[in-house]
């Protein structure tokens, strides 16, 4: 590649190597995608390390959402035998909402939310930060 054609040339392999970065993100997160509709599912999908897609009944409602990172991370520390989480370390093993997904699949007829058993209104994603 001679000099004159460098920055080009630079340009499109970062465009390339971004797009190929872009593309494996997408699959990884599209393989560890899991809808949810009951809450026996939900703990042990988040303990195989997947976003979980559940049914929700709206941001209105955030108790119940302390009421999931709560109930979550009982359910993960008593499945891995320990009795609470470690003061050192940064991440809890609660769920968190991640965000109501902007492309809603369709929800069932008669959704209840995942939490609350309330009418579902919405998905809504949860993981764990890492």
């Amino acid at each position: 590649v001679g000099v004159d054609d460098l920055a080009v040339t630079i340009a499109k392999k970062l465009d390339e190597v971004q797009k190929g970065m872009f593309a494996k993100a997408v699959q990884f997160r599209d393989d560890h995608l899991v809808k949810v509709t009951e809450w026996k599912d939900f703990v042990p999908n988040l303990e195989l390390h997947n976003l979980v897609l559940t049914p929700w009944c709206g941001g209105e409602h955030q108790e119940w959402e302390e009421w999931v990172k709560d109930k979550s991370r009982e359910e993960s520390l008593a499945s891995r035998g320990e009795a609470g989480e470690d003061d050192r370390t940064a991440t809890s093993v609660a769920a968190k909402t991640l965000c109501i997904p902007f492309d809603q699949p369709e929800l069932p007829e008669g959704a209840k939310c995942i939490a609350s058993g309330l009418p579902a209104t919405c998905w809504v994603m949860w993981g764990r930060s890492y």
